[in-house]
Parts: structure tokens; C-alpha cells; sequence
């Protein structure tokens, strides 16, 4: 025996506008939740930087050197912004080439961001040592002040 009832291929408004409305609702709480993402990393970036510098300016009085605290906020900061770069850029090339795990990959872009952001924080600090004697020297020689 055979069903031959027929096969109800009716539209229905009143669900297609509940589906309209739930994706709808959908793409809000999305935009909504990225706002917030979003926020909360400004807050958190704010946080360190905010950190970063009372760490220098507490260096700074602490061995009364100006030069000392900014030679501390160059290599924080620094140190900082490239373990972030080296993870977002091993994140990004082991997507792109398949090497290693995704763990792995921040891991390893972690450890050479912070020691490359190291490394260069001071280097950066000396050379701009360097460059603020000699325009001073510069500067003192071209006003005549001894």
C-alpha cells in the first residue's frame, strides 16, 4: 500500500519571519559580542602600558635617572610589542605553510618575539642614548654655551 496523500508544499510567512528574525538576532549578539572582544583588548592593552610606564617612572626615581626609567619603558614596551607581532606572524606562517601545531606555533612566536623585542628594547635604548649626547653636543656647540 501506498501513501498517496499529498505532499504539502505550502509557504509559511509567519515561520519565515521568525527565521529572519532569529538570524537577525544572530548577527547582533555577534556584532555584539566582537564590540566587547574588542573592548576588552583595548582595556587590556591599556593595562599594560599603563603598567609599562609606572614600572619605568618607579625605576626611574628609584635610581634618580631619567635615563634609566626611559631605558626601562623602551625595553618593556618593546619586549612587549614584538611577542605579540611574533605571535600574530607565527600564527599567520603556520597557517599559510602547515608546519606545527597551532600551540606549538604561538609558542615558538612567543619565545622569539620576547627575546628578539629583548634584545632590540636595548639596543634601541643605547642608540638613542647615543643620538640625544650628541645632538646635545651639537646643540651646545652651535649656541656657545659651554
Amino acid at each position: 500500500m501506498q501513501n498517496t496523500a499529498p505532499i504539502e508544499e505550502e509557504f509559511n510567512l509567519f515561520l519565515f519571519a521568525i527565521l529572519i528574525l532569529g538570524i537577525i538576532f544572530i548577527c547582533i549578539s555577534v556584532l555584539i559580542a566582537l564590540l566587547i572582544a574588542i573592548l576588552c583588548l583595548f582595556a587590556i592593552f591599556g593595562f599594560i602600558l599603563v603598567g609599562a610606564i609606572s614600572t619605568s617612572i618607579l625605576v626611574g626615581i628609584n635610581k634618580k635617572s631619567f635615563t634609566s626609567g626611559f631605558k626601562t619603558f623602551v625595553t618593556v614596551f618593546s619586549t612587549f610589542a614584538f611577542g605579540i607581532i611574533g605571535i600574530g606572524s607565527f600564527w599567520f606562517l603556520n597557517k599559510l605553510l602547515h608546519w606545527w601545531s597551532e600551540t606549538k606555533a604561538i609558542t615558538i612566536g612567543l619565545s622569539l618575539g620576547l627575546i628578539s623585542g629583548l634584545v632590540t628594547g636595548l639596543i634601541l635604548a643605547f642608540v638613542i642614548k647615543k643620538l640625544s649626547t650628541l645632538l646635545k653636543a651639537k646643540l651646545e656647540r652651535k649656541s656657545g654655551i659651554c
